[in-house]
């Protein structure tokens, strides 16, 4: 058997109390929010301008800069650095040249030549380790003026390689060609 329900109103009672409550809770909270997050945005706006204004002028600057970068990449790009680096080595040459001294030179091979052989010419070669290369003309009043040269030019340290090209009988006494390397007190490298 069923048991017997008495509803006598016209509609069915419901109780939307709860709901309504809900609501308004709820209504009043994202009122309380959307308050907020104005405010907050509000002083974010008022209180980040100076920052803004700061950061917009860095940006203006950078851009500024990378242009001026652009700019002289643009101008180094132009230089033709092999013509300038042969230029420079060029240079150095000559001023390797010009610093080299005659005198030390002339010194020590007024110490190592044997005192029956006289220079006619003097032919410097200079290389890009400080190293020179001499070319002598040389002329001797006896036959064996090329063998002491030789001989003297190997004892003495300043002195390397020495090694004839060639050698005839003239007039006055024999005359030889010699090609020897000289290492200068003070090497200037030709780079």
């Amino acid at each position: 058997m069923k048991p017997i329900h008495l509803n006598l109103a016209a509609r069915p009672h419901r109780d939307y109390r709860p709901y309504v409550a809900a609501v308004v809770v709820s209504s009043l909270l994202i009122a309380y929010l959307t308050v907020t997050n104005f405010d907050t945005w509000y002083r974010y706006r008022n209180e980040t301008q100076t920052t803004r204004a700061k950061i917009e002028t860095l940006q203006r600057q950078t851009e500024e800069e990378q242009r001026r970068a652009d700019s002289v990449n643009q101008r180094l790009r132009a230089f033709d650095m092999k013509l300038l680096a042969t230029q420079t080595q060029f240079a150095n040459a000559r001023l390797a040249e010009r610093a080299f001294s005659w005198s030390e030179l002339l010194d020590r091979l007024e110490r190592v030549l044997p005192n029956n052989v006289r220079i006619e010419s003097i032919s410097p070669t200079f290389g890009k380790s400080g190293l020179v290369h001499l070319t002598l003309l040389c002329v001797s009043k006896t036959g064996d003026g090329l063998v002491t040269t030789l001989d003297r030019f190997n004892r003495d340290s300043h002195f390397a390689n020495a090694f004839p090209v060639n050698e005839d009988q003239a007039d006055l006494g024999y005359r030889f060609n010699l090609g020897v390397d000289y290492r200068p007190s003070i090497a200037r490298s030709v780079e």
